[in-house]
């Protein structure tokens, strides 16, 4: 049976959902078929969505996050506990340049004014958290996204190209150590790589669950990201030992 695609592709998507990679060699000698047909299959699950291409093979991709009011309504110790950490990391800094996500605004409901301090965002619910926290605020504008609630587009794009920051701060959908930081929505994988670029480092906020994962579109190489704040356990950010990136642990 394993000569039909639909049976080796099932069976692929099982080892896919155990946490396996697929090892396009290794599946070609098991399943008895070629190498290009391995390909094809691999191919064909990216196709749908259930499986992003590596290097030889494939991995899990990751899910997509529920839009952000959905996650904003159900806050987490692990949320809380990132925030924390991260304002405390970043209290140096007189810009910041604050992405979207559940994160990202716990730690924007935390920020406090201080003389100098600017926030610029393309969130609008950052936006509010920290003006009425009395922290100045510059938003970067365009069409508002419905899962990131971040501004997206051309317009966001070309106002961060413009922008300086002392830190760019970043939400996650998924950060692996080969495939970098990654998001569900290609527009917003544009603009986390924009905000980067702007700041003179890159700070990234992501919970346990995304380390290792890979959503659909990459965002921001491994290199460019100078820091992760994580409340994952040491032996679960071991793959990122031979980067240059800081791992703090919250």
């Amino acid at each position: 049976m394993l000569n039909v695609p639909e049976t080796r592709q099932q069976q692929l998507l099982a080892r896919l959902a155990n946490g396996e990679q697929l090892i396009a060699q290794d599946l070609a000698v098991e399943f008895e078929v070629s190498l290009d047909t391995i390909r094809r299959d691999i191919i064909a699950l990216e196709q749908q969505g259930k499986a992003q291409r590596v290097r030889g093979g494939a991995v899990a991709t990751a899910p997509a996050s529920p839009p952000l009011q959905y996650r904003v309504e159900a806050p987490s110790q692990a949320i809380d506990a990132i925030a924390a950490r991260a304002s405390n990391f970043i209290n140096h800094a007189d810009t910041l340049l604050l992405d979207g996500g559940a994160t990202v605004l716990a730690l924007a409901e935390r920020l406090q004014p201080k003389p100098g301090l600017l926030v610029m965002t393309p969130s609008p619910w950052v936006a509010v958290a920290c003006q009425k926290n009395g922290v100045e605020v510059f938003m970067l504008g365009g069409q508002l996204g419905v899962r990131g609630g971040v501004n997206v587009g051309d317009t966001a794009l070309l106002a961060a190209a413009n922008l300086y920051a002392d830190i760019a701060i970043l939400g996650a959908c998924g950060l692996d150590a080969e495939f970098g930081l990654s998001a569900d929505d290609l527009q917003e994988a544009y603009l986390k790589h924009a905000m980067s670029r702007a700041a003179k480092s890159t700070l990234v906020l992501a919970s346990r669950e995304k380390i290792g994962r890979r959503a659909r579109h990459r965002a921001v190489a491994i290199e460019d990201i100078d820091c992760l704040i994580t409340d994952a356990e040491a032996v679960e950010v071991k793959e990122f030992g031979s980067s240059a990136m800081e791992v703090v642990h919250a």
